[in-house]
């Protein structure tokens, strides 16, 4: 009696190994599902600030007076590369010298948020995209009165 009580246990447990494992392999297949919804993988690319306003300002080709220059002793840009991974990396050129940071990024809705490495903490960004290969946003600046700053990008890549 013990052994055939035995046995219907093994053989129920290899029927419902068999009849559950679907439902293992579908939640991992959901796991392992790309991070970027649709609207986060727009952003995914390189791109370079076209144009700045302040508030209640026209737009501007350059920003402080400084036009947009990509490369050259007069280079003057900020260029961004988001990464489907979740990693950005933020090149600014001014004449000869270039500044890189790297982070992570997130975008929920229109709000986008970088994590710098080294930061405390995030910035804040308002995105909307304008077109497939423009987007702008507006820079939010937490915590204090300044309404922040608009810049358009371009996809370069």
């Amino acid at each position: 009696m013990k052994v055939m009580r035995v046995l219907l246990m093994v053989a129920a447990g290899f029927l419902l190994s068999l009849l559950l494992s679907s439902l293992y392999a579908r939640e991992d297949r959901a796991a392992t599902k790309p991070v970027l919804a649709d609207e986060s993988a727009k952003l995914v690319g390189t791109w370079e600030i076209a144009r700045t306003k302040e508030p209640g300002k026209p737009y501007l080709e350059g920003y402080k007076g400084r036009p947009f220059v990509s490369r050259g002793a007069n280079a003057f840009t900020l260029i961004m590369e988001y990464r489907g991974d979740g990693t950005f990396r933020r090149l600014s050129r001014v004449g000869d010298s270039e500044s890189v940071q790297q982070g992570r990024w997130q975008l929920s809705g229109h709000e986008l948020r970088h994590q710098r490495e080294g930061a405390r903490d995030q910035e804040v960004m308002y995105v909307r995209f304008d077109a497939p290969d423009q987007y702008t946003f507006i820079e939010v600046y937490e915590d204090t009165p300044d309404p922040g700053l608009f810049a358009q990008f371009k996809k370069t890549k």
